[in-house]
Protein backbone atom coordinates (compact mmCIF):
# COMPACT_ATOMS: atom_id res chain seq x y z
CA UNK A 1 0.00 0.00 0.00
CA UNK A 2 3.01 2.75 0.72
CA UNK A 3 4.37 1.75 -2.36
CA UNK A 4 1.53 2.33 -4.17
CA UNK A 5 0.82 5.68 -2.71
CA UNK A 6 3.80 6.54 -3.14
CA UNK A 7 3.57 6.03 -6.69
CA UNK A 8 0.54 8.03 -6.90
CA UNK A 9 1.88 11.14 -5.09
CA UNK A 10 4.66 10.86 -7.66
CA UNK A 11 2.68 11.20 -10.17
CA UNK A 12 0.67 14.13 -9.06
CA UNK A 13 3.19 16.27 -8.59
CA UNK A 14 5.67 15.11 -11.20
CA UNK A 15 6.80 18.13 -13.56
CA UNK A 16 5.96 19.28 -16.67
CA UNK A 17 9.66 19.77 -18.70
CA UNK A 18 10.22 20.52 -22.25
CA UNK A 19 13.19 18.58 -21.87
CA UNK A 20 15.21 16.08 -20.54
CA UNK A 21 19.05 16.35 -21.03
CA UNK A 22 20.45 13.16 -20.92
CA UNK A 23 24.79 13.07 -20.27
CA UNK A 24 25.62 9.46 -21.78
CA UNK A 25 29.51 10.06 -21.68
CA UNK A 26 31.73 12.25 -20.80
CA UNK A 27 34.19 10.83 -23.46
CA UNK A 28 35.23 12.72 -26.60
CA UNK A 29 37.16 11.42 -29.80
CA UNK A 30 37.73 15.32 -30.19
CA UNK A 31 40.17 17.94 -28.72
CA UNK A 32 38.58 21.79 -29.22
CA UNK A 33 40.79 24.17 -28.22
CA UNK A 34 37.81 25.94 -26.29
CA UNK A 35 36.23 22.93 -24.15
CA UNK A 36 37.10 21.59 -20.63
CA UNK A 37 37.45 18.40 -22.21
CA UNK A 38 40.79 19.43 -23.84
CA UNK A 39 42.00 22.34 -21.63
CA UNK A 40 41.44 20.30 -18.10
CA UNK A 41 44.13 17.73 -19.92
CA UNK A 42 44.49 14.81 -16.68
CA UNK A 43 42.06 16.54 -14.96
CA UNK A 44 39.20 15.28 -16.69
CA UNK A 45 37.27 12.83 -15.77
CA UNK A 46 36.26 10.20 -18.25
CA UNK A 47 33.21 8.37 -17.79
CA UNK A 48 30.16 6.29 -19.29
CA UNK A 49 26.27 6.07 -18.53
CA UNK A 50 25.86 2.37 -17.63
CA UNK A 51 22.73 1.24 -19.84
CA UNK A 52 21.24 -0.22 -16.07
CA UNK A 53 21.57 3.52 -15.35
CA UNK A 54 19.73 4.74 -17.85
CA UNK A 55 17.04 2.10 -17.38
CA UNK A 56 16.44 4.12 -13.83
CA UNK A 57 15.69 7.00 -16.01
CA UNK A 58 12.53 4.88 -18.08
CA UNK A 59 10.02 5.91 -15.26
CA UNK A 60 10.68 9.80 -15.57
CA UNK A 61 9.84 9.60 -19.16
CA UNK A 62 6.27 10.73 -19.59
CA UNK A 63 7.50 13.70 -17.68
CA UNK A 64 8.83 15.47 -20.74
CA UNK A 65 8.15 15.57 -25.06
CA UNK A 66 12.03 15.73 -25.63
CA UNK A 67 14.73 13.58 -23.85
CA UNK A 68 18.19 15.30 -25.83
CA UNK A 69 21.47 12.70 -25.04
CA UNK A 70 24.00 15.25 -24.66
CA UNK A 71 26.57 16.34 -22.41
CA UNK A 72 30.26 16.61 -21.89
CA UNK A 73 30.99 13.94 -24.57
CA UNK A 74 30.49 12.25 -27.73
CA UNK A 75 27.36 10.46 -27.92
CA UNK A 76 28.29 8.18 -30.65
CA UNK A 77 31.16 6.93 -28.10
CA UNK A 78 28.57 5.03 -26.16
CA UNK A 79 28.20 1.74 -27.09
CA UNK A 80 24.59 1.48 -25.87
CA UNK A 81 22.99 4.57 -27.31
CA UNK A 82 21.36 3.16 -30.09
CA UNK A 83 19.51 1.04 -27.46
CA UNK A 84 18.99 4.29 -25.18
CA UNK A 85 17.33 5.55 -28.64
CA UNK A 86 14.99 2.87 -28.97
CA UNK A 87 13.92 3.20 -25.11
CA UNK A 88 13.11 6.84 -25.88
CA UNK A 89 11.59 6.23 -28.89
CA UNK A 90 9.47 2.85 -27.65
CA UNK A 91 7.68 5.11 -24.88
CA UNK A 92 6.75 7.98 -27.87
CA UNK A 93 9.58 10.77 -26.76
CA UNK A 94 11.25 13.15 -29.21
CA UNK A 95 14.80 11.90 -29.07
CA UNK A 96 17.73 13.81 -30.31
CA UNK A 97 21.49 14.20 -29.52
CA UNK A 98 24.62 16.53 -30.87
CA UNK A 99 27.62 15.58 -32.33
CA UNK A 100 31.24 15.84 -33.93
CA UNK A 101 30.46 13.82 -36.90
CA UNK A 102 33.39 11.67 -37.16
CA UNK A 103 31.70 8.42 -36.49
CA UNK A 104 28.70 8.40 -38.56
CA UNK A 105 29.42 5.83 -41.01
CA UNK A 106 26.95 4.34 -43.15
CA UNK A 107 26.11 1.21 -40.51
CA UNK A 108 25.62 3.37 -37.68
CA UNK A 109 23.89 6.39 -39.89
CA UNK A 110 21.28 3.27 -41.36
CA UNK A 111 20.76 2.52 -37.51
CA UNK A 112 19.71 5.98 -36.61
CA UNK A 113 17.16 6.00 -39.22
CA UNK A 114 16.00 2.99 -38.52
CA UNK A 115 15.22 3.76 -35.37
CA UNK A 116 13.66 7.23 -36.31
CA UNK A 117 15.91 9.55 -34.35
CA UNK A 118 14.51 13.18 -34.37
CA UNK A 119 17.07 15.65 -34.33
CA UNK A 120 20.72 14.91 -35.05
CA UNK A 121 22.92 18.42 -34.45
CA UNK A 122 26.24 18.91 -35.88
CA UNK A 123 29.11 20.69 -34.73
CA UNK A 124 30.55 23.14 -36.53
CA UNK A 125 33.71 26.21 -35.96
CA UNK A 126 33.70 27.34 -39.21
CA UNK A 127 32.44 26.80 -42.95
CA UNK A 128 35.72 25.89 -44.36
CA UNK A 129 38.29 22.97 -43.29
CA UNK A 130 41.25 25.31 -42.15
CA UNK A 131 39.10 26.94 -40.24
CA UNK A 132 36.93 24.28 -38.64
CA UNK A 133 39.65 21.97 -38.23
CA UNK A 134 41.98 24.31 -36.23
CA UNK A 135 39.25 24.97 -33.75
CA UNK A 136 37.69 21.51 -33.20
CA UNK A 137 41.04 19.67 -33.69
CA UNK A 138 40.73 16.00 -34.10
CA UNK A 139 37.62 16.26 -36.83
CA UNK A 140 37.43 16.92 -40.29
CA UNK A 141 35.47 19.01 -41.91
CA UNK A 142 35.43 17.41 -45.16
CA UNK A 143 34.65 13.66 -44.08
CA UNK A 144 31.86 15.48 -41.60
CA UNK A 145 30.21 17.69 -44.64
CA UNK A 146 30.73 13.53 -46.85
CA UNK A 147 29.12 12.22 -43.90
CA UNK A 148 25.91 14.42 -43.71
CA UNK A 149 25.59 14.08 -47.54
CA UNK A 150 25.16 10.13 -47.29
CA UNK A 151 22.77 10.83 -44.32
CA UNK A 152 20.80 13.27 -46.85
CA UNK A 153 21.08 10.22 -49.79
CA UNK A 154 20.33 7.50 -47.11
CA UNK A 155 16.97 9.45 -45.90
CA UNK A 156 15.91 10.19 -49.39
CA UNK A 157 15.95 6.21 -50.32
CA UNK A 158 13.72 5.49 -47.10
CA UNK A 159 11.79 8.59 -47.80
CA UNK A 160 12.16 9.90 -44.09
CA UNK A 161 12.46 13.17 -42.93
CA UNK A 162 14.43 11.94 -39.72
CA UNK A 163 16.74 12.62 -37.84
CA UNK A 164 16.38 16.25 -39.12
CA UNK A 165 19.49 17.93 -39.16
CA UNK A 166 20.47 21.02 -37.06
CA UNK A 167 23.79 22.74 -37.23
CA UNK A 168 25.37 24.35 -34.02
CA UNK A 169 28.04 26.58 -35.16
CA UNK A 170 29.96 28.13 -32.40
CA UNK A 171 30.68 31.82 -32.52
CA UNK A 172 34.62 32.95 -32.60
CA UNK A 173 35.98 36.24 -33.51
CA UNK A 174 37.73 33.90 -35.26
CA UNK A 175 35.30 31.99 -37.53
CA UNK A 176 32.67 34.75 -37.50
CA UNK A 177 33.36 35.56 -40.96
CA UNK A 178 32.73 32.12 -42.30
CA UNK A 179 29.21 32.65 -40.70
CA UNK A 180 28.12 34.05 -44.04
CA UNK A 181 28.47 30.95 -45.69
CA UNK A 182 26.43 28.95 -43.46
CA UNK A 183 23.15 28.86 -45.34
CA UNK A 184 24.74 27.44 -48.47
CA UNK A 185 26.14 24.40 -46.25
CA UNK A 186 22.85 24.00 -44.75
CA UNK A 187 21.45 23.78 -48.30
CA UNK A 188 23.71 21.05 -49.05
CA UNK A 189 23.90 19.20 -46.16
CA UNK A 190 19.62 19.31 -46.06
CA UNK A 191 19.64 21.41 -42.36
CA UNK A 192 16.36 23.80 -41.62
CA UNK A 193 17.70 24.82 -38.45
CA UNK A 194 20.80 26.50 -37.91
CA UNK A 195 21.90 27.50 -33.77
CA UNK A 196 24.82 29.93 -33.91
CA UNK A 197 25.83 30.30 -30.25
CA UNK A 198 28.61 31.95 -28.50
CA UNK A 199 31.26 31.14 -26.14
CA UNK A 200 30.10 31.15 -22.60
CA UNK A 201 32.24 28.98 -20.63
CA UNK A 202 36.31 30.33 -20.93
CA UNK A 203 38.48 28.31 -19.44
CA UNK A 204 41.50 29.75 -20.82
CA UNK A 205 41.86 33.20 -20.22
CA UNK A 206 43.18 33.46 -24.13
CA UNK A 207 40.59 33.11 -25.49
CA UNK A 208 38.31 35.66 -23.75
CA UNK A 209 39.08 37.82 -26.81
CA UNK A 210 37.51 34.95 -28.67
CA UNK A 211 34.04 35.68 -27.47
CA UNK A 212 32.47 38.60 -29.38
CA UNK A 213 30.61 39.80 -26.57
CA UNK A 214 33.53 41.21 -25.54
CA UNK A 215 34.48 43.00 -28.93
CA UNK A 216 32.32 45.31 -27.76
CA UNK A 217 33.69 48.19 -30.58
CA UNK A 218 32.41 45.63 -33.68
CA UNK A 219 28.59 45.09 -31.81
CA UNK A 220 26.76 46.78 -34.85
CA UNK A 221 28.56 44.63 -37.24
CA UNK A 222 28.07 41.75 -35.41
CA UNK A 223 24.10 42.29 -34.97
CA UNK A 224 23.56 43.79 -38.24
CA UNK A 225 25.40 40.94 -40.31
CA UNK A 226 23.59 38.44 -37.86
CA UNK A 227 20.27 39.73 -38.50
CA UNK A 228 20.89 39.66 -42.17
CA UNK A 229 21.77 36.02 -42.17
CA UNK A 230 18.69 35.28 -40.39
CA UNK A 231 16.51 37.34 -43.02
CA UNK A 232 17.79 35.18 -45.76
CA UNK A 233 17.49 32.31 -44.06
CA UNK A 234 13.67 33.36 -43.60
CA UNK A 235 13.25 33.46 -47.13
CA UNK A 236 14.75 29.86 -48.00
CA UNK A 237 12.58 28.41 -45.22
CA UNK A 238 15.20 27.62 -42.73
CA UNK A 239 15.40 28.89 -38.68
CA UNK A 240 18.41 30.87 -37.60
CA UNK A 241 18.77 30.90 -33.82
CA UNK A 242 21.62 33.12 -32.84
CA UNK A 243 22.43 34.34 -29.29
CA UNK A 244 24.05 37.69 -28.51
CA UNK A 245 25.82 39.81 -29.55
CA UNK A 246 25.40 42.21 -26.51
CA UNK A 247 25.05 41.22 -23.03
CA UNK A 248 21.94 42.30 -20.89
CA UNK A 249 23.87 42.39 -17.16
CA UNK A 250 20.61 43.18 -15.98
CA UNK A 251 18.62 40.32 -17.00
CA UNK A 252 17.16 37.94 -15.10
CA UNK A 253 16.56 35.18 -17.57
CA UNK A 254 18.54 31.68 -18.52
CA UNK A 255 19.09 30.52 -21.87
CA UNK A 256 19.22 26.81 -20.18
CA UNK A 257 15.65 27.29 -19.30
CA UNK A 258 16.15 26.08 -15.95
CA UNK A 259 13.15 25.97 -14.76
CA UNK A 260 11.19 23.63 -17.51
CA UNK A 261 14.33 21.69 -18.42
CA UNK A 262 17.27 19.85 -16.54
CA UNK A 263 19.73 17.58 -16.76
CA UNK A 264 20.99 14.28 -15.61
CA UNK A 265 24.41 14.17 -15.84
CA UNK A 266 26.50 10.53 -16.64
CA UNK A 267 26.55 9.61 -12.89
CA UNK A 268 22.77 10.00 -12.18
CA UNK A 269 22.83 13.30 -10.67
CA UNK A 270 20.10 15.97 -11.30
CA UNK A 271 21.78 19.47 -12.26
CA UNK A 272 20.59 22.70 -13.41
CA UNK A 273 22.43 22.55 -16.73
CA UNK A 274 25.75 21.20 -18.11
CA UNK A 275 27.42 24.35 -17.05
CA UNK A 276 26.69 23.40 -12.99
CA UNK A 277 27.60 19.83 -14.00
CA UNK A 278 29.58 18.21 -11.07
CA UNK A 279 31.80 16.45 -13.73
CA UNK A 280 33.04 19.78 -14.70
CA UNK A 281 34.58 20.12 -11.09
CA UNK A 282 36.26 16.82 -10.62
CA UNK A 283 39.78 15.60 -10.74
CA UNK A 284 41.52 12.79 -11.40
CA UNK A 285 44.70 14.14 -10.82
CA UNK A 286 46.85 12.97 -7.79
CA UNK A 287 47.93 15.92 -5.70
CA UNK A 288 45.91 18.68 -7.04
CA UNK A 289 42.95 19.87 -4.76
CA UNK A 290 42.41 23.30 -6.20
CA UNK A 291 39.33 23.33 -8.11
CA UNK A 292 38.92 24.23 -12.02
CA UNK A 293 38.15 27.92 -12.93
CA UNK A 294 36.71 29.62 -15.32
CA UNK A 295 36.66 33.52 -16.72
CA UNK A 296 34.01 35.96 -16.10
CA UNK A 297 34.68 39.30 -16.70
CA UNK A 298 37.94 39.48 -16.61
CA UNK A 299 37.68 37.56 -12.53
CA UNK A 300 38.65 34.14 -12.53
CA UNK A 301 36.31 32.17 -10.63
CA UNK A 302 36.15 28.57 -9.22
CA UNK A 303 33.71 25.96 -11.13
CA UNK A 304 30.97 24.63 -8.76
CA UNK A 305 28.95 21.66 -9.84
CA UNK A 306 25.31 21.84 -8.41
CA UNK A 307 23.49 18.48 -7.57
CA UNK A 308 19.92 18.36 -6.43
CA UNK A 309 19.80 14.46 -5.88
CA UNK A 310 20.46 11.43 -7.76
CA UNK A 311 18.09 9.23 -9.83
CA UNK A 312 19.69 5.61 -8.43
CA UNK A 313 18.32 6.49 -5.30
CA UNK A 314 15.34 9.08 -5.35
CA UNK A 315 12.71 9.69 -8.08
CA UNK A 316 12.82 12.78 -10.18
CA UNK A 317 9.73 14.39 -8.89
CA UNK A 318 10.86 14.26 -5.36
CA UNK A 319 14.54 16.01 -6.65
CA UNK A 320 12.26 18.33 -9.07
CA UNK A 321 9.66 19.36 -5.51
CA UNK A 322 13.07 19.48 -2.88
CA UNK A 323 13.03 23.09 -1.28
CA UNK A 324 16.58 23.40 -2.62
CA UNK A 325 15.77 22.86 -6.04
CA UNK A 326 12.85 25.29 -5.65
CA UNK A 327 14.65 27.65 -4.47
CA UNK A 328 17.10 27.58 -7.41
CA UNK A 329 14.51 28.42 -10.10
CA UNK A 330 12.28 30.88 -7.82
CA UNK A 331 14.76 33.86 -9.03
CA UNK A 332 14.24 33.24 -13.19
CA UNK A 333 10.44 32.98 -12.77
CA UNK A 334 9.60 36.03 -15.41
CA UNK A 335 6.40 37.35 -13.64
CA UNK A 336 8.23 38.24 -10.53
CA UNK A 337 7.90 41.93 -9.83
CA UNK A 338 10.83 42.65 -7.75
CA UNK A 339 13.54 44.99 -9.53
CA UNK A 340 16.70 43.53 -11.46
CA UNK A 341 19.03 44.33 -8.01
CA UNK A 342 16.63 41.98 -5.65
CA UNK A 343 16.38 39.26 -8.03
CA UNK A 344 20.27 38.93 -8.89
CA UNK A 345 20.75 39.13 -5.01
CA UNK A 346 18.52 35.98 -4.64
CA UNK A 347 20.32 34.05 -7.91
CA UNK A 348 23.08 31.46 -7.15
CA UNK A 349 26.04 32.99 -7.65
CA UNK A 350 27.23 30.69 -10.27
CA UNK A 351 24.42 32.09 -12.07
CA UNK A 352 25.42 36.00 -11.51
CA UNK A 353 28.70 34.97 -12.96
CA UNK A 354 27.52 33.45 -16.11
CA UNK A 355 27.34 34.48 -19.60
CA UNK A 356 24.06 32.43 -20.18
CA UNK A 357 21.91 34.74 -17.49
CA UNK A 358 23.55 37.70 -19.54
CA UNK A 359 21.87 36.54 -22.50
CA UNK A 360 25.15 35.23 -24.41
Amino acid sequence: MFKWFKRQLDTIKSPTLDWVQVEVTTLCNGACIYCPHTLMGKRWTNKQMPIDLFYKLIPFLKYTDMVYLQGWGEPLLNNNIFEMIRICKDRGRRTGFTTNGMLLTEETIRKLVDLELDIIGISLAGTTAPTHNHIRKGTDFNKLVSNLELLCKIKAERKTPVPAVHLAYLILKSNFHELKEILPLAKRVGAKQIVASNLTLIIDSKLTTEAIFNDTRRMDYYSIALEEIKDKAASENIIFDYHGPGLDNASGCCRENVRHACVINVEGEVVPCVLTDPVLCKTREPGNGNPPCYIFKGHSFPIKGISFGNIQNETLTHIWNKKEYSGFREPFKPELTKSPEQILSEMPQCCVKCYKRLGA
